[in-house]
């Protein structure tokens, strides 16, 4: 049986801010894992530095650096951990896929344009992130599974997303499961982040995570946010997932352009 948990709260640590206890806890693992000032892990130079990476990632990055320990989630946790500290991880999420989507209504068949280098981004001076209209289908307290199985399909999708290079490797698995304890975690959260980082890549698990239209771009935008599709392979994974989810490629552009705005305006 699945384990049964609050992956609102977990989404929350997932994307919350590298402040207050949960920097306390990144800083206390940094000093285990490097064996102190200036120490090494067991596992001579290399695993020292991996370890080093791994740590740098959770005082970076918040939750997010320490579970998935990849550069753009770090960016991302560094970047929105304060909207989601403000409004929630899970109503962040929503609020980013609302406003992505909306951009697009406007003019669906057209992708939209990259900004001319030198030049300043059409969002640049657009508002923080916030919440969806509580009238909208993209507000988290009217999902047909309820807010808080969203919040797990959304964990579910980033998981993936991070994984998607192949990053998270059984070694890296090994570190992270070593410090869990250090993120506070309840015992279905533990088992959840566990099995998660443990399962195969499967995106037609994630893509049956999505019960609706809304949640389909929300996934779609949560994958994107753990991972930077910079290389051959985490491309072909992402666009293979707009596919599958059945996204509008000018959509998933928007949403892709949205998230970088995002998290460029976030800091």
């Amino acid at each position: 049986m699945p384990p049964v948990f609050d992956a609102k709260k977990l989404l929350d640590q997932v994307l919350g801010s590298q402040s207050g206890a949960l920097g306390e806890t990144a800083r206390r693992v940094l000093g285990e894992v490097t064996g102190g000032q200036g120490g090494l892990s067991k596992g001579g130079a290399s695993g020292g530095s991996r370890a080093m990476d791994l740590a740098g990632g959770a005082l970076s990055g918040g939750a997010l650096g320490l579970l998935l320990s990849n550069k753009k989630a770090r960016k991302t946790a560094m970047k929105l951990g304060g909207s989601a500290v403000k409004i929630g991880g899970l109503a962040l999420v929503a609020g980013l896929a609302y406003r992505a989507y909306t951009t697009w209504q406007q003019n669906p068949a057209s992708a939209p344009a990259a900004a001319a280098p030198g030049t300043t981004p059409a969002f640049a001076t657009a508002p923080k992130l916030l919440p969806p209209p509580s009238d909208s289908p993209f507000n988290p307290e009217v999902a047909p599974e309820g807010p808080n199985a969203r919040a797990e399909h959304i964990l579910v999708a980033m998981i993936a997303g991070a994984k998607a290079d192949g990053h998270i490797d059984a070694e890296e698995q090994g570190r992270i499961f070593a410090h869990l304890d250090g993120l506070g975690l309840d015992t279905d959260a533990k088992a959840f982040v566990m099995d998660e980082l443990r399962a195969p890549a499967d995106i037609e698990r994630v893509v049956r995570q999505a019960t609706d239209e809304t949640s389909r771009i929300e996934i779609y935008a949560a994958a994107l946010l753990a991972m930077d599709p910079d290389t051959p392979a985490e491309r072909a994974w992402l666009d293979l997932l707009a596919a599958r989810l059945g996204l509008q490629k000018t959509l998933a552009a928007e949403i892709e352009r949205t998230a970088a705005d995002a998290l460029r305006d976030d800091a």
